[in-house]
């Protein structure tokens, strides 16, 4: 049949035949697909939550509050021990070196490599890892409650460093001696405490207190962030003490806050342990300052000891997840 007897060439014929199977076929594809992707969602949602059951022990529970509760005395001892040894004319116990900044510092006439240089250096590399794990691991089996908070972790740690290089440049600006020498304790602008506040007390406090809202976050923020001002303000001296007994107080009693059934997951028995050596570091650096801390790097090896210390709780967070996952899947099969 030719092209004038109004009947379709071979290959429109032939297109008619194909498009309808082609798209059948797309379709079929897609929802084979489609569906495939939701059972693969579910299997894995399924998995996590037998991953995370697995992880429930009533002896996470316990060691968690007891290690929670020791290092929470340890830290107010440790405020005690610096408001009671700091004040004129008191001596012993604390290290002189360290009573003069509140700080133990190495190099501090040495440009861009004080403690609070190395501090910034050591808080945006090892931030920059901890961000590098949490990209790779955030959405594995198992590991939503380890990552929880990270992105706040990082953005503390990252406004701590900051602050420590601020103070660097103190250093070499000659501000930091000056200041030190003034009697009165020098009262920070409202422009300063407003930025202290966004980029220092408000990330840190979230990454510590991660079951709060961040309303009542940003309220525990305003009031230690500008409490201190109320009062009279605080001497050099007491500054680095002051920030690390509220972010240790604020941190172990919203853990010990937490419910029976969370506090029996591993994860918070874990989460307790990140602040242990960063408390000992802390105590060694007040009290042997001029003996062998300063000699050895100084207060870096305090920033150093946080965040090393959230990393290695979040690489044990994935060792865990992943070896359970394992175990899970091979008892699916």
């Amino acid at each position: 049949m030719d092209s004038t007897s109004g009947s379709p060439p071979a290959n429109g014929r032939l297109k008619n035949a194909i498009f309808p199977i082609a798209s059948t076929v797309v379709a079929t594809t897609a929802t084979a697909v489609s569906l495939n992707d939701e059972q693969e969602q579910s299997k894995n949602k399924s998995i996590e939550i037998m991953c995370k059951s697995s992880t429930r022990n009533s002896h996470h529970a316990m060691v968690g509050n007891v290690l929670n509760a020791s290092i929470l005395l340890a830290s107010l001892l440790y405020v005690a021990v610096v408001i009671h040894f700091t004040q004129p004319g008191k001596r012993g116990v604390l290290d002189n070196e360290w009573k003069e900044d509140g700080f133990c510092i190495h190099n501090k006439a040495v440009p861009y490599w004080s403690s609070f240089d190395t501090c910034l250096y050591v808080d945006v590399f090892f931030s920059a890892v901890l961000g590098i794990l949490y990209w790779k691991w955030r959405e594995s089996p198992g590991m939503k409650a380890p990552s929880k908070n990270i992105l706040m972790i990082i953005m503390g740690t990252l406004g701590h460093g900051i602050a420590h290089g601020v103070e660097a440049i103190k250093f070499r600006d000659g501000r930091y001696e000056e200041e030190k020498a003034l009697e009165d304790v020098e009262t920070p602008s409202f422009s300063f405490l407003v930025l202290f506040w966004a980029f220092f007390w408000f990330p840190l406090l979230k990454a510590t207190m991660g079951n709060i809202n961040s309303f009542k976050v940003a309220m525990i923020a305003v009031a230690v962030n500008w409490g201190p001002g109320f009062a009279g303000g605080l001497k050099k001296e007491l500054g680095f003490p002051y920030v690390q007994t509220v972010i240790n107080v604020a941190f172990h009693l919203s853990q010990l806050a937490l419910s029976s059934k969370e506090k029996q997951q591993r994860e918070y028995m874990m989460l307790s342990l990140v602040n242990l050596i960063p408390c000992l570091v802390s105590w060694n650096e007040a009290l042997f300052c001029s003996s062998y801390f300063k000699s050895a790097g100084g207060h870096v090896w305090y920033d150093a000891s946080i965040i090393i210390s959230y990393i290695v709780f979040y690489v044990d967070g994935y060792r865990v997840s992943s070896t359970q996952l394992l175990g899970t899947k091979q008892k699916t099969v």
